[in-house]
């Protein structure tokens, strides 16, 4: 009798908990729906930063365009700044083989990336292929010229630059804009070149630009001709070649980078065109 009366009131219950189960589960958040994350959209004005980050050199807003595509090489490969050796504790030369004006390569090849620019860096160390060929330093544009011609007939190309570091000293080629300082840049036109004409417009104009994005940091286009020169540098081979002095001896490699993004910028400004929506 006991036994069956036992069995009764756990039967009662088992069946109020039972019904009571759906009122417990709507009471606990554990079985509530997760809300769902909603993403804020981010930006759509791109963004190069220079090197310490402080300095944005801002890309056109509008689609990316189609390919403008540049080659880079170094005439005079070993030409060093002198803070970069300093920072690396190397001899303070005005050439040195391993840390000079190429090694800026990649700081090119990135900066032209972020505003739409292709660029390629012509693979040669032309003071090596000098020392090689046991030939003197004034051959150098005669050394590098094959490998110019090479690739250009090989790749076609809307704008050639051959970089250059200059001798002069800090207070000829450093500015200072916004309280940042950026290493100034000289255009270098050769007047014995018959076709100079087409090359100097191309580097008056992103002289121009440049200084419109940086008073001043652009010193200007150079013609130069007559005995004790070269006259040409190449720029014969095609109108789109222009020679750049990036900076001088005395310049650090926060103000070189800053200056390649401005350039970078100069170049998407003034030269690339965008596609058509």
């Amino acid at each position: 009798m006991q036994r069956r009366q036992r069995r009764w009131k756990f039967s009662i219950l088992f069946l109020a908990i039972f019904f009571s189960l759906p009122i417990i589960a709507a009471k606990i958040p554990l079985w509530a729906e997760e809300k769902p994350v909603i993403e804020t959209s981010k930006q759509d004005t791109k963004i190069a930063y220079a090197a310490n980050k402080t300095i944005a050199t801002k890309v056109s807003e509008q689609k990316p365009t189609t390919s403008f595509k540049t080659l880079i090489y170094f005439t005079h490969s070993h030409e060093a700044y002198y803070p970069m050796l300093r920072k690396r504790q190397q001899a303070i030369t005005v050439n040195n083989d391993t840390t000079n004006v190429q090694t800026l390569g990649d700081i090119f090849v990135n900066h032209f990336k972020q505003n739409n620019i292709a660029a390629d860096i012509l693979n040669v160390d032309t003071m090596k292929v000098m020392k090689q060929q046991q030939m003197a330093f004034y051959q150098a544009y005669d050394a590098v010229r094959p490998y110019v011609k090479k690739q250009i007939e090989k790749e076609s190309y809307d704008l050639i630059m051959d970089i250059h570091r200059d001798s002069a000293g800090r207070k000829t080629t450093t500015t200072t804009y916004k309280g940042m300082t950026y290493a100034r840049m000289a255009f270098v036109i050769g007047g014995k070149n018959q076709q100079y004409q087409a090359n100097e417009a191309y580097a008056e104009q992103l002289s121009k630009k440049l200084n419109s994005l940086v008073p001043g940091i652009s010193r200007g286009v150079i013609r130069k001709s007559g005995a004790g020169v070269n006259g040409i540098y190449n720029q014969d081979l095609s109108k789109q070649v222009i020679l750049i002095e990036l900076g001088g001896i005395d310049n650090n490699e926060e103000e070189l980078n800053r200056s390649i993004a401005i350039l970078a910028r100069a170049i998407e400004e003034a030269f690339v065109e965008p596609t058509s929506s």
